[in-house]
């Protein structure tokens, strides 16, 4: 399917996501946009000494990015926060630490995932679960327990 100049020309305004909020109980609305990571390496924006995680997340995850013992842990934070932030078009990461706030480990990696595959990844953290009466395989279950 052909995109038509339009159409990028609306991409380069980013997508709205849906991330986890910042509690359990509600959602966190954004603006994305999907940054390369080669590109912010290239252009300085993730610096030498941060290459390395940059690179083994890329090609790897983010498991493989923290090390098996978690030594890699910080770089992989702050390779994250760097994505975040070219990612974040509204709010930027800039406006949420002006309230106060640090984005949350889950926000970080749903923000990775999107920079990487795009919107449909995310849909797998907002599994909503179906309600047990569609479920054909509870038929015939009692209601109650006896």
């Amino acid at each position: 399917m052909a995109v038509s100049l339009k159409e990028l020309s609306k991409m380069a305004e980013g997508f709205e996501v849906e991330l986890s909020g910042f509690d359990s109980e509600t959602v966190f609305p954004v603006r994305l946009s999907r940054p390369s990571l080669l590109r912010l390496a290239a252009d300085g924006e993730i610096p030498n000494t941060l290459l390395a995680a940059a690179g083994t997340l890329f090609s790897s995850n983010i498991l493989a990015a923290n090390g098996r013992d978690g030594a890699g842990m910080p770089d992989t934070y702050r390779v994250m926060e760097r994505i975040a932030r070219a990612s974040l078009v509204s709010p930027t990461l800039e406006e949420i630490e002006s309230a106060g706030l640090h984005l949350t480990d889950q926000q970080l990696i749903e923000i990775y995932s999107f920079s990487q595959t795009g919107v449909k990844p995310l849909h797998s953290f907002r599994k909503v679960q179906a309600d047990s009466a569609a479920d054909p395989y509870g038929e015939g279950l009692p209601e109650k327990a006896e």
